[in-house]
């Protein structure tokens, strides 16, 4: 899973990627693009290894993409420093807050942007597909189909329209996939602002689930030792750091559930893509699991933790064997059992 920072220069992005990441910002990769591994601080690896005293503890981790940042007012290379994150599962963008400027006035400048982006690449697979259909070949009636979801994904974006809401069937996205389309990714909207002022109400209107942090000063926070940070924050009256909350959104809107597996050796948290089967949730692991696989052995975590621990749950009948098929479920505790 790898969700790519975007917004316009000095938004705070960079800052974001640090608070995010832990990885320092290098100025040897600002134009082609900087990756570092957001982890996932979940609680409930604290009370699964309470249970089995693990020799090691994983939680679950998300790939951040620190971008260029966009030059606003003309579209100049844009759409190349865009091209950056085509192959990113989500968008995370940020916007600036400490400029004076209307958050919600570049929110729309920026998704004009990613329009723009889109409308080149559309364009240019609009052209290669009429010339090739008017040649007849073997597949051209395959061709006919793409060109036709390509003129209207076009038609779309020339009006303002992104490919996400369009509604596309999955037949249709496939020959497209390869592209990247940025208007068709899930998004994040992260404005940087100073500490308590909130997203305005204008930006709400364009994004409802918006989010507000002061990345420098929780990068700040999270650098201090503990109980100094404790302190700090109870100064300044912030209760609660908007990492978490940043990591858990672009996990929502990737569509990626966690679920664990527990015991002595290890206690480790997995992304699995909500809706995967327990065969699939095995292949994360390891591809022999997911060939040899048997059976799946799922306990929720909740339940988990009203029994109290694993034999209680045994007890309770509330671990279950499930098969190939199963739906896993945020949070279930999984052991797999397979014949290689």
């Amino acid at each position: 899973m790898r969700v790519g920072l975007v917004g316009f220069a000095g938004s705070g992005k960079s800052t974001l990627f640090q608070l995010l990441t832990g990885a320092v910002p290098d100025p040897g990769k600002v134009h082609s693009g900087q990756v570092g591994v957001a982890v996932l601080n979940d609680p409930r690896l604290e009370f699964l290894a309470s249970l089995h005293s693990p020799k090691k503890i994983t939680p679950a981790t998300v790939e951040f993409l620190d971008t260029p940042g966009l030059m606003p007012g003309s579209h100049g290379d844009n759409p190349q420093r865009l091209a950056l994150i085509r192959e990113g599962d989500a968008l995370l963008i940020v916007l600036n807050g400490f400029s004076g400027t209307d958050p919600a006035a570049e929110l729309a400048a920026f998704r004009e942007e990613m329009l723009f982006a889109d409308m080149s690449v559309v364009t240019n697979r609009a052209e290669r597909l009429e010339a090739s259909v008017k040649k007849h070949r073997p597949d051209w009636e395959v061709q006919e189909k793409e060109l036709a979801t390509v003129r209207r994904i076009l038609a779309a974006l020339e009006s303002g329209e992104t490919v996400a809401s369009l509604g596309l069937s999955d037949e249709e996205k496939k020959p497209l996939r390869s592209f990247g389309l940025l208007t068709d990714k899930p998004q994040v909207l992260v404005l940087n602002a100073p500490q308590g002022e909130g997203v305005p109400d204008a930006l709400k209107a364009q994004a409802p689930d918006a989010l507000a942090l002061d990345a420098k000063l929780e990068l700040e926070l999270v650098q201090l030792d503990p109980a100094e940070r404790e302190v700090f924050m109870a100064d300044l009256g912030v209760t609660e750091l908007g990492r978490a909350r940043i990591i858990r959104a672009a996990y929502d809107a990737v569509g990626i559930i966690t679920f664990f597996t527990a015991g002595e050796p290890e206690v480790r948290g997995w992304n699995l893509e909500r809706g995967g089967t327990a065969v699939e949730a095995a292949g994360k692991i390891h591809t022999d699991l997911a060939k040899g696989f048997v059976r799946a052995e799922v306990t929720a975590y909740d339940e988990l933790v009203a029994a109290g621990s694993l034999k209680e749950a045994k007890a309770r009948k509330l671990q279950r064997l499930e098969g190939k098929e199963y739906i896993v479920k945020d949070g279930d505790v999984v052991y797999f059992r397979s014949a290689l």
